[in-house]
């Protein structure tokens, strides 16, 4: 006996009338969604633009009014909840609100790692967390900027050594000394910095295992009750277009600079562009994805470092697009299940592949919080954790270690001059490098910018300078070839020795002095510091 299957068009009129009838009476095209955005035009916010431009927005029979933020628009929670606007984007530390009993709902979360970054200037010496006690540090009022305040309590800086003030949001401040560090974005500021050949450090929060979403989009529990599907399409419409601007960078690049942020360059935004794009990582994960577990570990990181006291029940604070039963639908939804259930067999080998998909996205995550993604090497949290473990056993065994901080020469000529694809290509080649006198227990590590780490495991000072002199050479036989072009060229570093004794922070610090001493006598050579050079 001969079976078919249902002919596709004799589903339509039955997929018509479930679309109107789960359709929200309440939305109307004449109906203003307001959103208020986190800062000023940029293309942190491209996603919503092209949302709108692209009338994805429309289509879901929504009116969207983006209304830019700025330093007189930063309590974007209290605007939702006040019924201000309708949507919002913040950060974080909106779960601090959540526990404290605010009536707040995350919906997507843009960026799965923070960009908001301490910076420095070089001059100042300000490298390391330890660094900037006692220091002015200029900071957005909190929860805005949680994340930094969360790295300098678990690097275990005193409270009452941190002398922080509110931002003035005027990078001039730092350039001119009238503050040691400024709390920026990693995809605004450096752009500014290097525009004008400022030399500066970067101390990010996730090179020390605060790996915080960022540029979270969330409305109030008010809207979800109230128009459940409005919120649903809003947030689908969104997700669709930071897709398209992710996926056509140049052609958003081009709208935002016409349409939205005349001020800012197209260099600039390009810029702002791929240092977002490495932060939402679309190709490892879904866009806006959160991890209820991950969110977890953020409320419990906020409370152990006592930024809030309460121990909310976090219950709700993920939106979920639960509609209440309506028995008009059952018959319906019987149809298309049975439909599901007669292709159910030719499709779960493919949620196979999908959860073999998912285990492997969600290792890739938790690694991204101790390897640093451009070189693939170790990063500063990485080699605080590894080490750790290496130093323990090499006290119990009394093996000595020793501390190699190494520095690109003029690193800053080579982006200037061939671009920053060129600077990627020689931070690549130049791990590759120093990691090819590896030994087992060894870590090579990228500590920042242009700066690389190495903890020998059991070698003496003098079979240090050996193991330094030969990647010296190394890096000096090493030709950098442009990317797209015929031009090569080619680099020296700086090294700094030390014995690993003590802390981390100590060694570190000692071969730091030995890294500007071999900076200072001129670069392309190797300083030792004992400990009592101190």
């Amino acid at each position: 006996m001969k079976t078919s299957l249902i002919h596709p068009r004799l589903l339509i009129p039955f997929l018509l009338v479930l679309a109107f009838i789960t359709i929200s009476p309440s939305i109307s095209a004449s109906e203003t969604v307001k959103v208020q955005l986190r800062w000023l035009h940029q293309f942190q916010f491209a996603g919503y633009y092209i949302a709108l431009e692209k009338g994805y927005y429309k289509e879901k029979g929504l009116n969207v009014e983006l209304i830019p933020g700025g330093p007189d628009a930063l309590k974007p929670i209290d605007d939702v909840l006040n019924e201000k606007v309708d949507f919002a984007i913040t950060g974080s530390g909106v779960i601090i609100d959540r526990m404290e009993g605010k009536p707040v709902v995350a919906l997507a979360a843009i960026m799965q790692t923070s960009p908001i970054v301490w910076i420095t200037l070089k001059s100042s010496q300000i490298r390391t967390p330890q660094d900037m006690a006692d220091r002015k540090l200029l900071i957005m009022p909190p929860p805005e900027s949680a994340e930094l305040l969360t790295m300098l309590a678990y690097e275990g800086i005193p409270k009452n050594r941190l002398n922080i003030q509110d931002t003035s949001y005027r990078i001039e401040d730092l350039i001119d000394g009238k503050a040691d560090a400024y709390d920026g974005y990693i995809s605004n500021e450096p752009y500014f910095l290097k525009q004008r050949g400022i030399e500066y450090n970067i101390i990010n929060p996730k090179d020390y295992g605060i790996n915080f979403y960022s540029d979270v989009l969330i409305t109030s529990e008010k809207m979800v009750k109230k128009n459940p599907t409005l919120v649903k399409n809003f947030k689908e419409a969104t997700l669709q277009g930071w897709e398209y601007a992710l996926k056509h960078i140049e052609e958003t690049v081009q709208l935002i600079h016409q349409k939205y942020a005349p001020n800012k360059t197209l260099n600039h935004l390009r810029f702002e562009a791929q240092t977002l794009k490495k932060l939402i990582m679309p190709e490892l994960v879904q866009i806006g994805h959160m991890n209820p577990g991950r969110w977890k570990f953020i409320a419990k990181s906020y409370r152990d470092l006592n930024m809030t006291t309460a121990d909310g029940n976090l219950d709700g604070f993920l939106f979920k697009d639960n509609k209440k039963t309506d028995y008009t639908l059952v018959a319906a939804i019987s149809v298309a299940s049975a439909i599901l259930l007669l292709i159910a067999c030719l499709i779960i080998f493919k949620f196979r592949k999908l959860s073999l998909d998912l285990k492997k996205s969600n290792q890739m995550l938790e690694e991204l919080a101790i390897i640093d993604q451009l070189t693939q090497i170790k990063n500063r949290h990485g080699l605080f954790e590894e080490a750790s473990i290496v130093l323990s056993q090499a006290k119990r065994h009394n093996s000595p270690c020793i501390f190699l901080m190494l520095d690109i020469d003029n690193f800053k000529h080579i982006n200037d001059t061939y671009g920053h694809p060129a600077g990627d290509v020689t931070l690549i080649s130049f791990a590759k490098t120093i990691s090819k006198n590896r030994r087992k227990h060894d870590i090579v590590a990228r500590l920042g910018g242009e700066e690389f780490g190495i903890l020998l495991v059991d070698t003496n000072l003098e079979e240090a300078n050996k193991i330094a002199n030969t990647i010296l050479k190394n890096i000096q036989n090493l030709t950098i070839q442009v990317p797209n072009t015929d031009v090569q060229f080619s680099i020296t570093a700086s090294i700094g020795i030390a014995p690993a004794i003590g802390t981390l922070e100590e060694f570190w610090h000692l071969a730091d002095k030995a890294l500007y001493q071999a900076k200072n006598n001129g670069r392309n050579q190797i300083a030792i510091m004992q400990e009592n050079d101190e």
